[in-house]
């Protein structure tokens, strides 16, 4: 009998990895933006939750891969971050 469920994404660590791939995916608009409503819902779709996707950001801010636009409706990629899908 299983009492926990099983998550696609077991560590924070996973999570961030599906995200940046996730962004990788996403089509820039002319600025170099991604669409942060793009990019959670296929979070979602992949599996993940709102919290999941919501630590997943951050932490890839922390690490510098990604920034988010003051308004909060946009990611993107640093040059760090870029660097990870040359």
């Amino acid at each position: 009998m299983k009492f926990k469920e099983e998550r696609p994404f077991p560590t924070p660590d996973a999570a961030e990895r599906k995200l940046l791939e996730l962004a990788n995916a996403v089509e820039a608009d002319h600025a170099g933006r991604l669409s942060v409503a793009v990019i959670n819902t296929q979070f979602r779709n992949a599996g993940g939750s709102y919290e999941e996707y919501g630590s997943a950001v951050k932490a890839a801010i922390a690490h510098g891969w990604l920034t988010m636009h003051p308004s909060g409706a946009y990611l993107s990629f640093t040059q760090a971050g870029a660097e990870l899908f040359a």
